[in-house]
């Protein structure tokens, strides 16, 4: 979390990502994916992890990249806030919380 802090509160102008098209937004994909499986690993070393750990994993996430991209639109000179960037970290962390939930699905039916 404080790495895409630090991240998403610079002034990337000029700074460009030469991969592919639309390249940013599955770097916000993966990072709030990450975000979820990292939180959940969390509760799982803790064995603490159930449903509603991975719920409240991916909900923290998303208010987190909901919080992110309007201190960018509002605070961060040189940045804005954008709904693609939100979506992408929406899904992002569903897809991470969906990965969790089937290993932890796995885990629970077959062990």
């Amino acid at each position: 979390m404080v790495g895409v802090l630090f991240l998403s509160t610079r002034n990337l102008s000029g700074v460009s990502i030469p991969l592919f098209p639309g390249a940013d937004k599955f770097i916000h994909f993966v990072f709030y994916a990450l975000m979820v499986i990292i939180i959940s690993w969390g509760y799982h070393k803790l064995l603490q992890l159930n449903l509603s750990k991975i719920a409240f994993a991916a909900y923290w996430s998303i208010l987190y990249g909901g919080l992110l991209e309007l201190i960018q639109h509002f605070l961060v000179q040189g940045r804005s806030g954008e709904w693609e960037d939100f979506l992408a970290n929406t899904i992002g962390a569903l897809f991470g919380s969906y990965i969790i939930f089937k290993k932890y699905l796995k885990r629970t039916t077959y062990n």
